[in-house]
């Protein structure tokens, strides 16, 4: 069985060294958001796409190694929400639409200049943490709360152009439901 999710003594700093840790990994640093939301906003898609993917990449290690390959959804999301969390992005929730699964994050302050941030820091753990490629496409943003699909990489190019096109974000889940 899976444990919950334990962030008791997760964050280490290290004063004397001037050095900041997440259960033992990497040295962290502490960034005011508004720096980074400006970052995010100047950089280029590929650019926001990688450094968040890295990001992600490290959240997904540290979910795979608390988690057993029966670990249920919830378990994963509440793993998964955590580290977010650690991060200092934003409280992670999930929407089932039909076969179609919704990551949404609240309460982030990276506001809408961060979304291609947050999805690329989604998919990037959800590929080390269970070993495959997902696609997570910012569909909407309302009220502090930004919902993001996560479909296969051949399926995103498609639901980006749906979205592009004008069609709203739950007459495009439906299409993918629709679809498959």
């Amino acid at each position: 069985m899976t444990q919950p999710l334990n962030v008791t003594h997760a964050v280490r700093f290290e004063l004397g060294r001037g050095r900041i840790s997440l259960d033992g990994a990497e040295p962290r640093l502490l960034v005011p958001a508004d720096a980074l939301r400006h970052l995010c906003a100047s950089a280029t898609p590929d650019g926001v796409k990688d450094f968040g993917r890295r990001i992600g990449t490290e959240i997904g290690r540290r979910v795979a190694e608390r988690l057993t390959d029966k670990a249920s959804v919830a378990s994963m999301v509440e793993h998964l929400g955590g580290d977010l969390a650690l991060a200092g992005l934003g409280s992670l929730g999930l929407e089932v639409w039909g076969r179609a699964m919704v990551f949404t994050v609240t309460d982030g302050p990276l506001e809408g200049d961060g979304d291609g941030l947050i999805a690329a820091v989604l998919e990037g753990a959800l590929q080390r943490s269970l070993g495959r490629d997902a696609a997570v496409v910012p569909i909407a943003r309302t009220d502090g709360k930004v919902r993001l699909a996560v479909v296969s990489p051949k399926t995103a190019s498609q639901l980006r152009n749906w979205l592009s096109s004008g069609i709203s974000w739950g007459d495009a889940l439906t299409r993918l439901n629709a679809s498959t």
